[in-house]
């Protein structure tokens, strides 16, 4: 009998659970270096598919408002600070060393390639100074390259926040009638 009540006590989800905390932190290791297309994609599909079968086996514990607040909160974080990305203004250092810089704009709005000019840190106004001008070319391609980095950042930290949300939601929700009468309990 004792051996049956432990076996209901166990959580149906503990291997979902360790596989999206994984996923999620492989993933955000992944942001800080590069992000291409193919690796947003393979996430997007772990992601869905550890959160869709979670959401099946979910069942309600006493915790469950803590750990979906914990996750709301994640989400809500990451949702803003990839906002504050895409919306923030970039500017990019022209010289390895030095002061000069250019204004790139934003992501959602970029400052027009023929109105890209050189300025030092801190003033609007145009360098002139014995340096050697940089080509309109090198700071299209200059802020070009940044903002599409940000961009990418900013898209992949949107998946993390949405899929936290998803798992947030699963917590905080009222559990559903299963079809013996039990009700489901949800685990991290």
């Amino acid at each position: 009998m004792a051996t049956e009540e432990q076996r209901d006590n166990r959580s149906p989800t503990k291997w979902l659970s360790a596989a999206f905390w994984t996923l999620i932190l492989v993933f955000v290791y992944i942001l800080l270096g590069f992000f291409d297309w193919w690796t947003g994609l393979v996430f997007v599909v772990a992601g869905v598919a550890l959160t869709y079968f979670w959401w099946r086996k979910v069942r309600r514990s006493e915790s469950s408002v803590l750990f979906g607040s914990t996750c709301a909160c994640f989400a809500a974080l990451a949702l803003v600070t990839s906002g504050a990305a895409v919306l923030a203004p970039l500017s990019a250092s022209v010289d390895s060393v030095g002061s000069r810089m250019v204004d790139c704009g934003s992501v959602i709005d970029p400052v027009p390639e023929r109105e890209l000019r050189v300025t030092t840190s801190g003033s609007s106004e145009t360098v002139k100074q014995s340096r050697p001008d940089v080509s309109q070319s090198s700071l299209q391609r200059m802020c070009s390259d940044r903002l599409g980095y940000r961009g990418s950042r900013a898209a992949g930290l949107t998946l993390v926040g949405l899929l936290l949300a998803a798992r947030a939601t699963g917590h905080l929700i009222a559990p559903t009638e299963s079809r013996t009468g039990d009700a489901k309990t949800h685990h991290f």
